[in-house]
């Protein structure tokens, strides 16, 4: 239960501001991330064809920071990249897609593959209460509210709001309310 139903007051809630982000914007959602790693190794002597080793995306995902190295001493290719995605069933189902994209694409090279996934962040909702607690806040300051989801996720933060521009504003009007405290301060 939350303060306004219980008429108690809680530990601060903990607030991050995404410079990334439109002053303003709640985040509803926030997304999973996978950080997922391949190293795929030839023969001595062979090269890894050219081509896409991960395929694209799959709906309601999106790739970050995908990088590819290629090293032609130890004939070994290196990818790495962050799935993310709003919902688990999509980031598993991404995750999954990779794998068999590296590893088919690893099959026909005949390359010894090795890879490894880290969950960095589960997908998140934003509690409806909130949501509508910071949006009063901030109309109230004269800042105009909007909402959606954020690719960015942010481990540690009860919710995430838009800065862009405005940092200092954002900052000055949360410190004057004692409910809530920003990530990293």
């Amino acid at each position: 239960m939350h303060e306004e139903t219980t008429g108690k007051s809680h530990d601060r809630r903990t607030l991050a501001l995404l410079s990334g982000e439109p002053a303003g914007r709640i985040s509803t959602r926030r997304a999973g991330v996978v950080y997922f790693e391949a190293t795929l190794t030839m023969r001595p002597g062979e090269t890894i064809p050219s081509g896409p080793i991960l395929g694209e995306p799959t709906p309601g995902t999106r790739f970050y920071s995908l990088t590819r190295s290629n090293d032609s001493a130890s004939g070994a290719c290196k990818i790495s990249c962050e799935i993310r995605a709003l919902h688990h069933d999509p980031l598993a189902t991404a995750l999954n897609t990779v794998l068999r994209s590296v590893t088919a694409h690893a099959a026909l090279a005949e390359a010894v593959l090795e890879t490894r996934a880290l969950r960095l962040a589960e997908p998140s909702v934003t509690p409806a209460y909130l949501v509508e607690k910071l949006a009063r806040q901030l109309q109230q300051h004269g800042l105009h509210p909007t909402f959606g989801p954020f690719w960015t996720p942010v481990a540690g933060a009860d919710v995430a709001v838009g800065s862009r521009g405005r940092e200092e504003d954002i900052q000055a009007l949360l410190y004057s309310y004692p409910g809530w405290k920003l990530l990293g301060c």
